[in-house]
């Protein structure tokens, strides 16, 4: 036997445990498991008013679907035509059109998309999770507009009740802390963590929509550490169904507006190795802590860039004024 067989040979075991180590990598199981996938058909639909006494051509902003871990998205069509697409400082894609209106005039602009969605659940069973680098915790734990984190109160019961060595028992401990104090009204406004958390005789609730229901636990999170945002978009009640608003008298329902629109807006988390994890406590009213149903539909992310209410983020003009949202989902589970 030459050298080279003998170096070989002698090589061969070394070589097999690296096959067994890559085989057990390979097999290993996921932490994250998908439940459902749903591809929906999206058409929208905005009446954009100049009431203003000169001819104005404006630009409008449109938050499009974003693709993200959990959703794949598609323009298929834009009336008037995309101009372009622009991304603000928190990522998220927006298309941008251009519209032109005389005084008093209505004009409309019409979009189409192809949404697939895939519900998961995350295995807290293969990984309890882990506290993330300091250089993400800095950028998303820190004081906002909306999320104030120096807000003694706060920190105060974000620490009394969701304080824990493990980032997941400290979002789970969160949301279980929050759903039971919800004091749901639907707010036209956005009133921001310090407004949203109240004093009753029972003790702290949190008043408001999905949105002041976000506000607070972000601004919990961040408290304790745990790096949080909020996504915005659109919960359905099943996988299709039409929404719309109607701006001129949204000020008048009340909750009634539950009716007809599922504009949305709840917290995510970051906790290694899942990424960012969802926690939708107004979907069932249950924690929900990596519990993500398809019925979402991401339409952005808010991290430093605020868009005031999940009722006008979907179309932003410049100089007109929003009058008509509407949406229509089609969905088929693969």
């Amino acid at each position: 036997m030459d050298q080279r067989a003998r170096r070989l040979l002698s090589a061969l075991p070394a070589l097999a445990v690296v096959l067994v180590l890559l085989s057990a990598v390979w097999t290993q199981p996921s932490p994250i498991v998908v439940e459902e996938v749903v591809e929906y058909g999206v058409r929208g639909r905005f009446v954009l008013v100049n009431r203003h006494n000169v001819t104005l051509n404006d630009f409008v902003y449109i938050a499009l679907p974003q693709n993200t871990s959990f959703q794949e998205s598609y323009v298929v069509r834009v009336e008037p035509p995309l101009l372009r697409l622009v991304r603000d400082e928190d990522g998220n894609v927006m298309g941008v059109v251009r519209v032109a209106a005389e005084p008093g005039e209505k004009v409309a602009v019409s979009v189409e998309y192809r949404v697939v969605v895939r519900g998961y659940r995350i295995r807290v069973d293969l990984a309890r999770g882990e506290w993330p680098p300091l250089s993400v915790a800095e950028r998303y734990t820190s004081k906002t507009a909306y999320w104030n984190t120096y807000n003694l109160t706060l920190v105060g019961l974000a620490y009394s009740a969701a304080y824990a060595d493990s980032p997941l028992e400290t979002a789970s401990r969160l949301a279980s802390w929050v759903l039971p104090r919800i004091s749901y009204t639907v707010n036209l406004g956005r009133a921001g963590s310090d407004r949203a958390l109240i004093r009753t005789f029972g003790g702290y609730a949190v008043r408001g929509d999905c949105v002041e229901v976000a506000d607070v636990y972000v601004t919990m999170a961040r408290a304790l550490g745990l790096p949080a945002r909020t996504a915005y978009g659109v919960l359905l009640t099943s996988y299709s169904q039409r929404m719309w608003l109607n701006m001129s008298t949204v000020g008048e329902e009340g909750e009634a507006l539950l009716q007809h629109w599922g504009g949305h807006m709840w917290p995510q988390v970051y906790i290694p190795p899942y990424g960012w994890v969802d926690v939708d406590m107004l979907d069932g009213m249950s924690p929900n802590v990596g519990v993500y149903s398809a019925r979402h539909i991401v339409f952005g992310v808010e991290e430093t860039k605020y868009y005031g209410s999940a009722l006008t983020s979907s179309c932003i003009p410049s100089y007109l004024d929003l009058e008509y949202v509407e949406y229509e989902f089609r969905g088929v589970r693969r």
